[in-house]
Formats: structure tokens, sequence, C-alpha cells
């Protein structure tokens, strides 16, 4: 009499838990050379069921990005937006961005982004597109918190803010290039800070700001 063989329940994912472990490997590789089997690996789910729940690899990698940044943003948002002054905001920001590039076993992985897709940008316009909105992005975000720092009067009023967050933004793609090559988090630390200190310099920098209402 022939035995009929059950089917083994699917195993159970948790969609955040596999896209950071997803993205862990495209940190670690660089995007080309991540393969599918190598996030089937990673988050513990077949291929087919990777598709199934996130689709091709490009969409893997996005919504796994989109993730991180979600997760990362209020933490970066409170150093940048939430601390009075500039200095000390931008000290704080930098200070978390250096973290996120540098793993805690001390591995380079630079910026999920930036470190990850560049080679690609060129040939593939999705990545392309995926890079320069994260460049924009940051772009964004500096000229708010400059042009905040100058309706304060932390900064002089003629300050070039536009070119200034432009210059922080640099830092921060600098500092993204400089973790993936090896360098450690004092290393990073020092450039940081100098680099901050002419930033504020050339801005005018008062270290004084206006109350908030």
């Amino acid at each position: 009499m022939e035995r009929k063989l059950s089917r083994g329940r699917p195993r159970e994912y948790v969609p955040e838990q596999a896209l950071m472990a997803a993205l862990g490997e495209f940190r670690k590789r660089g995007y080309t050379a991540t393969s599918l089997d190598h996030l089937s690996e990673a988050t513990g789910m077949a291929r087919p069921s990777l598709y199934a729940a996130f689709g091709n690899k490009f969409e893997i990698y996005r919504k796994a990005v989109r993730y991180y940044a979600d997760e990362s943003a209020a933490r970066r948002n409170r150093a940048l937006f939430d601390e009075p002054s500039l200095g000390k905001g931008l000290e704080d920001y930098f200070g978390e961005i250096i973290s996120a590039y540098i793993s805690t076993e001390g591995r380079p992985l630079g910026c999920p982004v930036l470190s990850v897709i560049s080679g690609e940008a060129a040939a593939d316009p999705l990545i392309g597109a995926e890079l320069a909105a994260a460049v924009e992005k940051t772009d964004i975000q500096f000229r708010r918190r400059m042009s905040m720092a100058a309706e304060a009067g932390e900064i002089s009023a003629d300050a070039d803010t536009v070119g200034i967050a432009a210059m922080l933004a640099g830092l921060q793609h600098s500092l993204a290039l400089r973790a993936r090559a090896g360098e450690t988090e004092p290393e990073l630390s020092k450039i940081a800070r100098s680099h901050i200190a002419l930033v504020l310099k050339a801005a005018g920098y008062s270290g004084v700001a206006a109350p908030r209402d």
C-alpha cells in the first residue's frame, strides 16, 4: 500500500528581516556579484519564494534599500534637524552616517546605495535613476538644513546655502567611498570633523541660533 507523502508547510519568513538579509548581501558583494542564490541562502527563502514576495533582483534591492532608509531616517533627521546648533547637528548626523557605513564587526560596507550600484548606473537606466534619486535626496536635505541655519541667523545671510549643501553632500559621498575602501571609523570621523569645520567657516557660522518659536 502506497504511503502518501504530506507536503511540508512553506517556510515562514518575516519580510523586514528578509530584506535586511538581502541588503547585507548586496552591501557585502556589490550589486552585480550578488546572485539570487546568494539572496536565497541569506534570507532562507527559495528563489521562487523570493520572486513571489519581492520581485526580481532589482526589486529586491530597491525594496531593501527603501526599508533601510525608512528605518534609519528618523535617527538621521533627529540629528540633523532637531538639534538647534548647526555645528552639533552636522557632527551628530555624520556620526550616524559613519556608523552605518561600517558593520558591527568592522567590515567596510559603505553606503547601501552609492557603494553598491554606482558601477552599474551608467549601463542600466533603472539603476541610474535610483542612484540619481538618492543623490538628489541628500542634496535636498542639506539645502533645507542650511536654509534653516540662515533663517536662524547661525550663518551669514548671504552664505551660498546651495553650494555649501553640495559640499556636505560631497563629504557624505566621500565617506561612503572611503569606508568601502577600508578606512576605519576614527579615520572617517577625523575627516568629517575637519570638513565640517571648513564648511562652517565658509558659511560664516556664528554658533548662535535665534530662539525657535
